[in-house]
Formats: structure tokens, C-alpha cells, sequence
């Protein structure tokens, strides 16, 4: 859905008073599939918004206050999210390839199939493998570990990624990839 410049600022202008009154006036931002490409929100508040769906390839989001926002299936690729709060948002299955991510804070983020291949996690205390079956993804700030559709803290991860593995008929050596980047990620955290 293609959205105009006047639209978009009447859409934020109505969120930003449905936040103020704790939504007694305005409404909250409903961007679901808008066409966001290479917009400008720079330190907006989309707290809380819905952006199920939103493309939001290469849009930069500096500094923009997400917290909470439903961004499931988003596609951020290349975006610009340095220093963005995203705590407690939902990001299943978001795209952010290449994206960067820079001093972002994501503490509670739902991570779940998201797609961070060549994103800029630098302080972030999130860390991505690509595995051979299933994306990796590591959120050292709520000890979550993410591997395919399985979410579990690390220490649970180290002590059962054998049977996990063969639960879900990993090939042997598919095993050993994962244990490896699980037991480097110990190390490392």
C-alpha cells in the first residue's frame, strides 16, 4: 500500500496524541504493508504502531522509538535503525539483512526467524549464525537462543542442543555446526 508524504504525517501526528492521552484522543499508527521505502523517521515515535508487513527497505529509523511496535514480517532491509529502541517489539520473521543496527536496543525483541545476514550488530548483544538448516540468533541481554521454531536460555541450549538436533533429524554433522557456535557463543558471552 503506497502512502503519501501528507498521509503519513497525519498518521503520525495522530499516533503521537493517542500516546499522549494514553489513548483517550487520536489513533494509534496502523501502517500494516504501507510502502515505506527510503522514508525519513528519524526520531519518530512509532511506539506500539503496527507495521505488520511494512517495507521499510532502507527507511531510516535512527533514533526512532519502536518499542513494542508489530513489525512481523517487516521488510527492513538496509535500514538505517542506529541507536532505534526496539525493546519489546515483535520482529518475527522481519527481514533486516544488511540493515544497521548499531546501538540498538533490543532487550525483549522477539527474534524468531529473523533474517540479520550482513547487519551491523555492533553493541547490540545480539549474534547471528547462519546454520545449515536454520538461522542462529543469540539475544545475550534476555538469554534467549534462538535455532529454527526452538527457543531456549544458552545453558539449556549447551546441555540438550544433542538431543534437540536429533529430535528434529539434524544429520550428525548439522549437530556438531550448531554445538560448536553454541559453545563459542559461552565464550564469548
Amino acid at each position: 500500500m503506497s502512502i503519501k508524504q501528507t498521509e503519513l504525517n497525519e498518521v503520525l501526528k495522530q499516533h503521537k496524541l493517542w500516546l499522549d492521552t494514553k489513548g483517550e484522543e487520536g489513533k494509534r499508527a496502523d501502517l500494516r504493508g504501507a510502502d515505506l521505502r527510503c522514508a525519513n523517521l528519524e526520531g519518530t515515535d512509532l511506539s506500539y504502531a503496527f507495521l505488520e508487513g511494512a517495507n521499510l527497505r532502507f527507511a531510516d529509523l535512527r533514533d526512532a522509538n519502536l518499542t513494542g511496535a508489530v513489525l512481523i514480517d517487516a521488510d527492513l532491509e538496509g535500514a538505517d535503525l542506529e541507536g532505534a529502541d526496539l525493546m519489546y517489539a515483535n520482529l518475527r520473521g522481519a527481514d533486516l539483512s544488511g540493515a544497521n543496527l548499531e546501538h540498538t536496543d533490543l532487550e525483549g525483541v522477539n527474534l524468531e526467524y529473523v533474517n540479520l545476514i550482513d547487519a551491523d550488530l555492533e553493541s547490540t548483544g545480539v549474534y547471528f549464525f547462519r546454520g545449515p538448516k536454520h538461522y542462529g540468533t543469540y539475544n545475550s541481554k534476555d538469554d534467549k537462543l534462538y535455532i529454527g521454531c526452538q527457543v531456549h536460555s544458552l545453558e539449556y541450549w549447551l546441555e540438550n542442543y544433542v538431543a534437540i538436533g536429533k529430535k528434529h533429524r539434524y544429520t550428525n554433522k548439522e549437530i556438531e555446526v550448531y554445538g560448536n557456535w553454541i559453545k563459542s557463543l559461552k565464550e564469548l558471552t
